[in-house]
Order: structure tokens, then C-alpha cells, then sequence
């Protein structure tokens, strides 16, 4: 019997099973997909919010600014991608002026720090294809932006070396209560634990109502555009938020790409499909903030769908059943606040910490990234480092081996961790060569 079994690979459930993995207790996590970061946590904006946008004295608010302050040392201790960018929130109009005074007053409440307001001409300083109605801006200065997939990968095999058990293909469809509370997967696969931690996501409803708990869930979908390596916008520009949401942004990724997005669309349970007018659409909101968007070449849609709580704030609590936890309408800010929740829950089952516990991880070496010195080192002592299987990104035969002894098993597991397949081309020479791959290791596997 485990201690803890966790639902869900996603930014939530693999920061819980890393946390946990700190402490001297048998833990488990189940995913109903075949790695972690599938769902939102593989679709979103990518954006360490600093803290001035959710109500104060809303979880949202207490969790997001917490999350911001350790971001920078957690991704450090994980080996991962993070850069301080800050973020720019644009108004166009008095009304939109008097909205940002309003967020700042917001922010300061919440300990959002270094926030202040720019008007136009100290804006364009800092970011010189500000539209020509934008008339002032809210500047948060400690806000940034990461690589998502990297971290959900990180906090996994910072878990796993740590003692922790992954299961995929887990779908769960029956829970009882006993001898601890077993879950049934739809394939008969049987988990029992003395606790189990909700993580589940979008599916997050359905397992509360399998625990004996009643947590609906409402969707929206989040349509965003890629586009190419451009120097359009150096860190995320939003629209003056409504009561939609924060907007579409225009925000630059840490691989040099920028991206338009999202929308927030009201919609059933996995719909994931990109409107064929919705292209448009970002294109005229992005046009309303920055100038020069539509001239960069699109390379790609994709759709994220959120999984919100009734009440707009995050659901975290004990269930009606003994040993069962809800950790669920993790929305925007989820992915800032992922660690603070994390260390925040954990802690408060008064757990004994583990003497083994090794806080850090290290990142696969990418080709991309080295020196002609290193790449030629690595190819001589691994020539598979010298077969380039994505031109596009530079990705080796070496790097997607590597990628799939941590845990990939298929081409979007090798995309995310390697970006092998984003490129120029998005994987029309490349993608075949690493399905052949895939097959050949795989069976070792």
C-alpha cells in the first residue's frame, strides 16, 4: 500500500509528487495518458505572473504571488529554462487607464512587487512596437516567462530519482474505501493508498464525484498562434483585462519564437479544435497591441483547454472522506503557483523528512546550445550526437535517445523535450526519422 497517490501529471500533480518525494513516505502518481504534460500544462501561455490580476484575498492571489518569489531559485534547482522579463498591460483609452491605477492598487494589496505605471513614451523604451493607441501601460517587472513542458518534465524525474512511482495508462474509473482507497483503472489496474490527492485537471469534476465529493468543472478553451523567431516583443504585452480574462497577449518564448494568444472560449469538455476563423482573430486583437505581428510567418495553432471552479478561485481542500484531497480549477495562475501550492499542501500533512532527498536536476545537453569545442567533445564521445535528425532546432539522434530513457513515447513527448519537430518545417523531414527511433528504442524499453 502506498501513502499517497496523486492523480495527474500535470504542472500541479508533478510538483506534488516532487514535493512529497522530500519526505520519508511511499508515493505514487497515475496518469490516464502516456507521459506527464499532455493537457493544459502542454498548451498554455507560459507566462510567471507577478500577482496584480486575481481578486485579493482569493487563493489565486495568496498562491500566485507566493509562487513568483521562489520561481527563479526552483527552476534553478530543477535545471530549468527561466527568464525575468517582466510584463507590459496596455491600455488604449481613460477607461483602460483608470482599470490599470485599479490593478496596480490590486497588485500592491496582494505583495505584487515593483509595479508601477509607464505612459506611453516610457512604454515604447521598452518596447518600441507598441501600437500607436496605446497610451499607457502597467510594468511588472518581476514577472517572466519559462519553459512549461521542461518544468512539468523536471519536477517528474526530479520525483522518480527521488523514489516516486509514475503509472500511465491509468484511467481511473472506480474508487472504494477500506483498508485505505483503492482506485480501478478501465483496464482492472488496481492502486490502493492511505490518501489520495486529486490533481486531475480538466477531469478533475469526474474524480471528486468518484471520491464522494461534488466539484464541477466549466471549460474554456485557449486558441493560440506560433509564430516564427522574431524580435517582435521582448516579454509578454497584454490587453487591459476584462471579465473574460486577462486577453490575447502577444509574448515571446524562451526558444525565440513569439506567440498570439489565447482566446477564451466557453466549451464542453475536450474540445480542442481551432476555429478556422479564429487565425483572424488573434491576428486584429494582436494588431490593437503590437505593430508588425501579421508580417512574421504563423507556424503553427494549438488549443489549451482550462479547467476552472465554479467559484473562479482554485478548489484545494480535504474531501468528505478521510485521505482524500482536492487540488483542482487550477487555472490561470496555476502554472506561477504550482510550487507555492505544492510546498504549502505537503507540509501541512506534518510528514518526516527524507535523509536521501536530492533537490536537483539536470537538464538533457542540447547540441543546439553548445560551443563548436562541445558539440565536437559530445560527437566524439557519442557519434549519435553527430546525427542531426531535426535541422530545424539542431536536434541529435543522441538528444531523443536521451529524451526517451526519461520518459518520452512519442513524437509530441520528443517535441516538448526537445523541441525536435517546432521548427521552420514542423516535422515534415524529421518526423519520421524519429518515429524509427521511438520504435527501435522502445523495444529495449
Amino acid at each position: 500500500m502506498y501513502d499517497y497517490c496523486i492523480i495527474g501529471g500535470g504542472v500541479i500533480g508533478t510538483a506534488v509528487a516532487r514535493e512529497l518525494s522530500r519526505f520519508d513516505v511511499k508515493t505514487v502518481l497515475v496518469e490516464a495518458e502516456n507521459d506527464v504534460c499532455v493537457k493544459a500544462s502542454g498548451a498554455n501561455s507560459a507566462v510567471i505572473h507577478s500577482g496584480y490580476d486575481p481578486l485579493t484575498g482569493s487563493l489565486k492571489a495568496k498562491y500566485n504571488v507566493q509562487g513568483y518569489k521562489v520561481f527563479a531559485r526552483y527552476c534553478e534547482e530543477l535545471d530549468v529554462p527561466y527568464k525575468k522579463t517582466g510584463t507590459l498591460t496596455l491600455a488604449t483609452n481613460e477607461e483602460e487607464n483608470r482599470t490599470l491605477k485599479n490593478l496596480l492598487k490590486r497588485g500592491k494589496a496582494n505583495g505584487a512587487e515593483g509595479l508601477k505605471i509607464l505612459n506611453r513614451e516610457q512604454a515604447l523604451k521598452l518596447e518600441p512596437n507598441l501600437a500607436d493607441v496605446v497610451t499607457s501601460a502597467l510594468y511588472s517587472p518581476e514577472a517572466g516567462i519559462v519553459n512549461p513542458f521542461e518544468l512539468v518534465y523536471a519536477q517528474r524525474e526530479n520525483a522518480e530519482n527521488n523514489g516516486v512511482k509514475f503509472i500511465f495508462n491509468f484511467i481511473v474509473k472506480k474508487s472504494s474505501f477500506g483498508d485505505g482507497i483503492t482506485l480501478t483503472s478501465s483496464d482492472g489496474k488496481i492502486v490502493t493508498a492511505r490518501s489520495v490527492i486529486n490533481c486531475a485537471g480538466e477531469a478533475g469534476g469526474d474524480i471528486a464525484r468518484l471520491l464522494g465529493d461534488f466539484h464541477p468543472i466549466k471549460y474554456a478553451k485557449g486558441e493560440y498562434a506560433l509564430f516564427d523567431k522574431a524580435p517582435v516583443v521582448s516579454r509578454p504585452c497584454f490587453p487591459t483585462p476584462d471579465e473574460k480574462g486577462k486577453g490575447i497577449a502577444v509574448a515571446p518564448t524562451l526558444s525565440g519564437n513569439f506567440f498570439v494568444g489565447p482566446t477564451s472560449v466557453k466549451t464542453e469538455k475536450c474540445d480542442t479544435t481551432f476555429d478556422k476563423e479564429t487565425y483572424q482573430k488573434l491576428l486584429r486583437h494582436s494588431a490593437k497591441l503590437i505593430k508588425n505581428v501579421g508580417s512574421v510567418r504563423m507556424l503553427t495553432t494549438y488549443v489549451g483547454l482550462r479547467a476552472n471552479a465554479m467559484s473562479g478561485d482554485f478548489i484545494i481542500e480535504k474531501g468528505r472522506n478521510n485521505g482524500v484531497y482536492h487540488v483542482i480549477g487550477i487555472s490561470s495562475p496555476g502554472l506561477t503557483s504550482a510550487p507555492a501550492i505544492a510546498t504549502e499542501l505537503v507540509r501541512s500533512f506534518g510528514l518526516r523528512l527524507s535523509a536521501k532527498f536530492t533537490p536537483k536536476r539536470s537538464r538533457i545537453k542540447r547540441l543546439a546550445n553548445c560551443s563548436t569545442e562541445d558539440k565536437n567533445a559530445l560527437i566524439i564521445k557519442n557519434k549519435a550526437y553527430g546525427n542531426i535528425i531535426c535541422r530545424c532546432e539542431c536536434v541529435s539522434e543522441a538528444e531523443i535517445v536521451e529524451a526517451i530513457r526519461r520518459g518520452a513515447r512519442d513524437i509530441a513527448g520528443i517535441k516538448k523535450r526537445l523541441r525536435a519537430s517546432m521548427g521552420k518545417c514542423q516535422g515534415c523531414f524529421c518526423s519520421h526519422k524519429i518515429t524509427a527511433i521511438l520504435e527501435r528504442e522502445m523495444e529495449d524499453l
